[in-house]
């Protein structure tokens, strides 16, 4: 006997004994013939009304034949902030929630939800429940702050895909020492009083030293 299984698990689980239910279908997966099965009604198995090929069991496979099923039109958003949510234009985003400067979102799949993904600082964090995406953020979190703190010397080699007078404007710029070592955090606040110089002249140095800021 087949059981429902929640849409992403779909296309997470191989086994060929779950289903999953969206749009008013119930939906299977047949790993075997690399074809997703598609049958009318909910509460139970009804007429099969079309049979789909797994192109391509790479990325979000299952969303795209979905997607296709349904005829939804690829669209991603223009909006920055629901952008770094989306990530699939075959998904709606919807905000549930203001929590601070977090924002917790539910990303769904023509009427079902796919999953959570809740958005701090810059960084997201994704998961089948809100447990799961808050972990996942804050795992995010733990491992840049590490990175922040990692000592940078401002300093050019041999192999450098910039020059010691290159070196030399950008430090002068932002009133930085040549050959002087800085985290990656005092780097990064440093360089946003003048992130349109710098966005505008210095994108090479930026990269050089990975420091990353918002030039967009």
């Amino acid at each position: 006997m087949q059981q429902e299984v929640l849409l992403h698990e779909l296309q997470t689980n191989q086994s060929n004994d779950i289903y999953a239910v969206v749009g008013g279908y119930r939906v299977s997966v047949d790993y075997a013939q690399a074809v997703v099965h598609f049958y009318k009604g909910e509460q139970e198995w009804g007429k099969l009304a079309d049979t789909l090929p797994v192109e391509k069991w790479s990325g979000d496979w299952l969303i795209r034949i979905i997607g296709r099923f349904f005829r939804i039109e690829y669209q991603l958003t223009d909006d920055k902030a629901i952008a770094s949510v989306q990530r699939n234009g075959f998904l709606s985003v919807r905000t549930l929630h203001h929590i601070g400067r977090a924002v917790l979102y539910q990303r769904i799949l023509v009427d079902r939800n796919w999953d959570y993904c809740i958005s701090f600082r810059n960084e997201v964090g994704f998961g089948l429940s809100v447990d799961k995406a808050i972990a996942e953020l804050r795992s995010k979190l733990k491992v840049r702050a590490t990175q922040e703190q990692a000592e940078v010397t401002l300093s050019v080699g041999r192999s450098s895909h910039i020059t010691e007078q290159q070196l030399a404007d950008f430090c002068s710029t932002n009133g930085l020492i040549p050959g002087g070592r800085y985290t990656r955090q005092q780097l990064r606040q440093t360089i946003l009083r003048q992130r349109k110089v710098n966005c505008e002249q210095f994108r090479s140095q930026l990269q050089y030293f990975d420091v990353r800021i918002n030039c967009k």
